[in-house]
């Protein structure tokens, strides 16, 4: 018989009872959960439903629409993986299971870890700091890649289409696995013996566990060291790595870093273009500018030179005048002086003595002045104040 003191509940009764001690229970609410993949679905809604095992238990595992577009890794059979996320109880059911709200590979939160430790390691030193400025016009571009994916292709197609006068070095590098780390330090390093300008290094793309050789501190270092201008190209855009923190530069392709390493041919020609136009209108400004003070000192000029032409006009008649009346002063003191030697000249001539009534005696060429110079015979001329005589000496008288 049923016992009356016992309480009698519906299964809604008994489930809600359970979900409401799950959830106050803190434990079950922020689980963390390892497991191995199996029993995978997704839903039509978007929704994901499977199964965590470890062998020797499953539990019910879901992720709703919401956070399943969000994952970063992609949910495959057998996989291990921890998920993060709460027991809920699915009362019409009476089942539970755990919500997850993230999933991460087994072994990636230690990673995760890690390369946290690491960024601060290198941030506290300064390796993300520098910021270098990329020439405005480089000579070479330099790529560390690999040589056979569309990373070289797509970046010489850019560079030609954008600036074909660039020249473009492929530095080959392996750029996942073991080996890749020290063969991308490699070509970085090597970059650094040849005229390149900028240095473009990465790859791309693929999924965030093939990124482990740019989270490498030695290819951190190697960028910081770098004396060229770097530009990190991984082409990995939700998922940022230590390169592109140490590079000068970070873009999200290889194409967005040639086209950040180079300036545009078209561009350039129309910056050109205006820059001309813009020379030009300075010069005829300026021209103009020349022009209109030529002519206003051109006028000065000729003012000038007229007022310096009517005042050396000036001058110059006042000097004539000058010169005139001082030449007419020097004729009148010339003439009196003239007139004065004419008389005194006058006075003194022989022919005026003469006419006066005295002779002179000529003995061949020479005058005699004294009778002594005469002796008797000698024949001499005698000249008057007009006309002249032949006579013989008879006696000299002494």
């Amino acid at each position: 018989m049923q016992n009356s003191k016992t309480f009698v509940v519906t299964p809604s009764n008994v489930n809600g009872l359970i979900s409401r001690l799950l959830k106050q229970d803190a434990r079950l609410l922020n689980l963390s959960v390892r497991g191995e993949i199996t029993n995978l679905k997704i839903a039509s809604s978007g929704h994901c439903y499977f199964s965590l095992s470890d062998g020797a238990s499953k539990l019910s595992a879901a992720i709703w629409r919401n956070n399943f577009e969000r994952l970063k890794i992609k949910l495959e059979e057998g996989l291990s993986v921890i998920c993060h996320g709460s027991i809920s109880v699915y009362e019409p059911g009476g089942t539970y299971s755990l919500s997850c709200v993230d999933v991460e590979v087994e072994g990636e939160g230690e990673q995760s870890a890690a390369l946290d430790e690491l960024v601060k390691k290198l941030k506290a030193e300064g390796i993300f700091d520098r910021k270098r400025p990329l020439p405005e016009f480089p000579g070479t571009i330099a790529v560390v890649t690999s040589p056979t994916g569309a990373v070289v292709h797509d970046i010489e197609k850019t560079l030609k289409n954008r600036f074909p006068c660039v020249k473009m070095l492929v530095i080959p590098a392996v750029v996942q696995g073991e080996d890749a780390p020290d063969s991308i330090v490699c070509g970085i390093e090597y970059a650094q013996k040849t005229d390149a300008d900028v240095i473009i290094f990465g790859r791309g793309g693929g999924a965030s566990e093939d990124l482990s050789a740019f989270n490498s501190e030695k290819v951190a270092r190697a960028v910081f060291a770098s004396r060229i201008p770097t530009i990190s190209a991984v082409g990995h855009e939700i998922d940022i790595t230590i390169a592109d923190l140490a590079a000068d530069k970070t873009v999200a392709t290889p194409t967005a870093a040639a086209v950040a390493a180079v300036p545009d041919k078209d561009e350039l020609r129309l910056r050109l273009r205006a820059m001309c136009s813009a020379l030009s209108d300075r010069l005829d400004a300026k021209i103009t500018q020349k022009q209109n003070e030529l002519g206003v000192a051109k006028a000065r000029a000729n003012e000038l030179l007229k007022r310096c032409h009517k005042e050396k006009q000036t001058g110059l008649y006042n000097s004539a005048q000058s010169i005139k009346r001082l030449m007419e002063r020097k004729i009148e003191i010339a003439e009196a002086g003239l007139l004065k030697n004419r008389e005194l000249i006058s006075a003194l001539d022989p022919l005026s003595i003469l006419r006066r009534g005295y002779s002179t005696v000529r003995l061949g060429e020479k005058t005699i002045i004294d009778a002594r110079e005469l002796k008797a015979g000698d024949s001499v001329e005698i000249r008057f104040g007009s006309g002249s005589a032949l006579a013989e000496i008879k006696e000299v008288r002494k």
